[in-house]
Parts: structure tokens; sequence; C-alpha cells
């Protein structure tokens, strides 16, 4: 472990883009201004935001790595080389698929140590950013100060939870462990070169409770955020008119709620993850709403735009999903084995796609991939999620989606069934079923056990999230003991969970 600190001082050049707050959804980090003169005006504090936000849109983060293409393929979403392969055109997929996170062929080593590079220089970022907007003697409403700080804070919570998710035990097997991993609320400590000294490290409970701390904080300083009261702070059309619009692109008030709640389920507090997921479907009839199944392909609206409580804007949206699923070759694309879909994730239905009820299954269309020599050889499936534009809702171009409201219903199910409470678990999870479309035959009746209705939710996760990130932490969270092939229909078991579910710390941080 490196032994050596290394300190930045309050006046070094940070990256950050300096905009017009019109011009807030072209913002690209990239011009160098000092500290001081950063944080000078209210124009300049808007900028210094949009820049992290864009940092967390970095395809070695929400903008691929952890949202479409590294987690989820952890997940089995996407099909693989089964078996072993020097061939470097499948051998990526194939580690990936194995869970070989010390691989020595293909990047693996490489993408797990750029997303702990590059989350915790965000991080970097994200604390200089508070530190100086906490210290500005900006001419700025102080409620506008709040809520930038509040999404400052935010977005320290989601990363470190994130990186705990990826690198951390298994929180059930925390007590293993006597410290885990650095959680930073510091500007001092240069993250590009990695590497933090033991004392920065600290246990999994003391970690969580520093998440749900910053997670208090940013609550406390969005009670007025706009998503709140304003009717119109989401919109089907992007809005220039103010910079506290287009509130599901920001880490909003109910998007910290869900944060909270996506915590404290993680950690065992189940029936506290229920009430802060209440607060959010509360707002749903008001804030967000189901999207009705006949809307869907009418407004070529594949992300449930008004489900959405935050994303990120990707602006390189169309070109990587070129790259992730529009390809030639099975070897380089991002595809769903035709059996993992339809015998798998949509097992309760029909055997055909087009005749499912269900409105998730409107989300997948055939791909071009020509079939692999030895799997997947009744053809693959893309999403049509991120590859789809709206011009009847223009606000769902380039959302990349990290939460949505069927999520805060699945927490509340899971409290439901640990209370014991089976008939209020079917009770929401039926709920869901209506809104995607299905009938009377498809609800959860008073045989399904508890063990049939954690089955459902497995399955319901994999057809909700598709493209989100949040399968292989659902895994992760449960230890599963078995886990969807991806390349085919059935389960593979698990034998080693922490092999499976706890990605190493990357070398460059140990041997620094």
């Amino acid at each position: 472990m490196k032994t050596k600190k290394l300190y930045l001082a309050l006046s070094l050049l940070i990256t950050i883009a300096l905009t017009s707050c019109n011009d807030w959804l072209d913002v690209t980090p990239t011009d160098k201004v000092l500290e001081k003169d950063q944080f000078a005006t209210e124009d300049n504090i808007n900028s210094a935001a949009n820049g992290l936000y864009r940092q967390l849109n970095s395809e070695n983060l929400y903008g691929g790595q952890l949202s479409q293409t590294t987690v989820d393929m952890l997940a089995h979403y996407y099909t693989y080389e089964p078996n072993a392969t020097t061939d470097v055109n499948y051998v990526i997929f194939y580690n990936l698929g194995h869970y070989y996170y010390g691989a020595t062929t293909g990047d693996i080593k490489t993408r797990f140590s750029n997303i702990w590079k590059i989350s915790y220089q965000t991080i970097l970022h994200i604390n200089s950013f508070i530190k100086g907007v906490e210290e500005s003697t900006a001419i700025m409403p102080q409620e506008n100060k709040n809520i930038l700080l509040g999404e400052a804070y935010a977005m320290r919570a989601y990363l470190h939870f994130d990186i705990f998710r990826i690198y951390g035990p298994i929180y059930q097997d925390r007590n293993s462990f006597e410290k885990v991993l650095p959680y930073n609320d510091k500007t001092e400590i240069v993250l590009n070169h990695t590497g933090y000294e033991e004392d920065e490290y600290t246990t999994a409970e003391d970690y969580m409770k520093r998440v749900l701390a910053d997670i208090t904080k940013a609550e406390t300083l969005l009670k007025n955020d706009p998503i709140i009261t304003d009717d119109n702070s989401i919109t089907a059309t992007l809005s220039n008119e103010s910079f506290y619009k287009n509130r599901n692109r920001r880490m909003n008030f109910y998007a910290v709620k869900g944060l909270e709640a996506r915590v404290l389920q993680y950690i065992g507090e189940d029936a506290k993850a229920a009430e802060a997921a209440e607060v959010v479907t509360d707002q749903v009839g008001k804030r967000f709403k189901w999207t009705s199944s006949t809307s869907i392909a009418a407004n070529s609206d594949y992300i449930f735009f008004s489900e959405v409580i935050f994303g990120i804007n990707n602006l390189d949206m169309t070109s990587r999903a070129k790259t992730y699923y529009l390809g030639g070759a099975m070897s380089g694309a991002y595809v769903v084995d035709h059996n993992n879909l339809l015998k798998n994730i949509f097992k309760e239905y029909d055997t055909t796609l087009g005749s499912i009820l269900d409105c998730r299954a409107k989300q997948w269309s055939t791909s071009n991939i020509k079939e692999a020599p030895f799997y997947s050889k009744e053809g693959t499936y893309i999403s049509s999620k991120y590859t789809t534009t709206s011009s009847k809702i223009p606000a769902i171009t380039d959302l990349q989606v990290l939460m949505r409201i069927s999520e805060m219903y699945y927490i509340q199910a899971e409290a439901a069934l640990k209370a014991g409470d089976n008939a209020g678990a079917r009770s929401i999870l039926n709920d869901i079923l209506i809104n995607r479309g299905l009938t009377s035959q498809y609800m959860l009746d008073n045989t399904k056990t508890d063990a049939d209705i954690m089955e459902h939710i497995t399955r319901e996760y994999y057809r909700e999230f598709f493209g989100e990130g949040q399968i292989f932490f659902y895994h992760k969270r449960h230890k599963s003991s078995q886990i969807f092939k991806g390349y085919d229909s059935g389960d593979l078991t698990i034998t080693n969970p922490t092999s499976t579910y706890v990605v190493p710390i990357p070398d460059d941080e140990k041997n620094i």
C-alpha cells in the first residue's frame, strides 16, 4: 500500500468547463481555470457544476462501464464465449463472463483500474467544488447555492456507494475485513496517481455511515428543490429557460431519497429503505408517471421517460450505442442471447417476443449480429433503449437512465417480504405488472411462496434495468448462488461468491 501522501494546493488548476448557463447541455470540461476565479460568479459556479456531470458521463463511469457495458456484462445480460479461448476477438467477453478479473489477456484489469481512478478523480473534483462553493463570495441566491451543494454531496455519495458495490466486500461478509476502502471528503489528496495511505481506509460500516451522512446533508440542502414545487421542472422538451429545469437530469431531491433507499437496503436496513422509497413512490401520478403501453412505440419512448428519477445527459449516446450494439461481429457487440431473453428474463410469458403482453418486451428487437460458432445459435437481440431518438419526447435523446420509480417499488416489496408480509409484497409487485400491461393471469396469487416472489423480483430486475448497471449489484447484495448463464437459457452455480462479486482493488492502488 502506498505510504506517501501527496497534497494538492487549493490554487491548483482543475478541469472544469466554462459555458453560459443556456449552453449547459453542451458543456465539455476542457477549460482550466484557477479555483478562485471558477467560483467568483454564479455563472462560473453553474459551469463548474456542469463539468461534474460531464465527468460522470465518462465512458469509464456512467457513460459506459457502470451502465450499459461492463457491469451489465457481469450480470450476464449479454452473451459471451462459454468455453476457454485465446481468440483475442472473444477473450474480453469471455473473461468478464467468467469473472476472471486478474486475466492478463484482454483489457479487464485496465477497465477496473480506470473505473477506480476516474471515480476517485471525479470525487476529488466534487470535493473541490464543495469547498469552492461553500467559501465563495459570489453574488447568488442562497437557495441556488444550496441546490448545487446538495447535488454535489449527493454525487459524492453516489460515486462512493458504487465504488463499494464494485470493490467492497459482500456486505454480509464485512466483518471478515478490518478495513475495506477509502472514503474521500478532502481536496488535498492527489488521486490521478491513485494510491492511498493505510489510514485513509475505513471499515465497511464506517464507510456506509459516511455515504449516508452525505445523503442526509444533500437532502437538507435540497429541501427546496424545484422538483418539489415546480410542475414544469421535468418536461418532454429540454428547457433552457432556467438552470434549475430538467431536474431528472440532475441529482434532485427524489433522486437523493432513492439513493438513500438503495443504500439502506444494501446494508440490510429494509424497513428504513422502504420508508425512503415511499417518499418517491408517493410522487407517482404527480412528478413521475407510469408509461402507458400504447405510448411506447407511438412516442419511441423505450426508456419510459416519465418514470425516470435520475439520469445524466450523454452527448455521446448515439455514437457509443453504434459501437456497443450495432457492430457486425459477435465478438465485439453487447447483444442478448435469444434463449436468455425468452427463457430466462421473460420466462413466465410467451415463447415469441411479439406475443408477449409485457410492454417491456417492446424494447427488444432482433440484432444483425451473426451467430457465433458454438453459442447463441438461435440468434440475439438488442434493446432500443439507447439506440432510438424521439421527436415527440425530445428529452429522451441522450438520457442515460440511472434510477427509475420501479426500483423504489421493488425495495418496498423486498422489505414487506422481510417483515413477513407476503400478501403486501405481492400487491406491490402486481401493481407494477398491471402498469406493464399484464392481465390477471400473470398476477402473483396466494400460492406464491417467498422464494417464488424473490425469483420473480430477480427476473423483474432484468426486465426493468437493462443498461442501467443495477443487476450485478442486486446479485452481490443477495450473495446469489445462481445467475443466468447469459449465453443460453438456465443458470450457472456460483461456487465462490467472493471471487465472483468482489472486484479486486487495482494493482495501481496496492503496489505504488
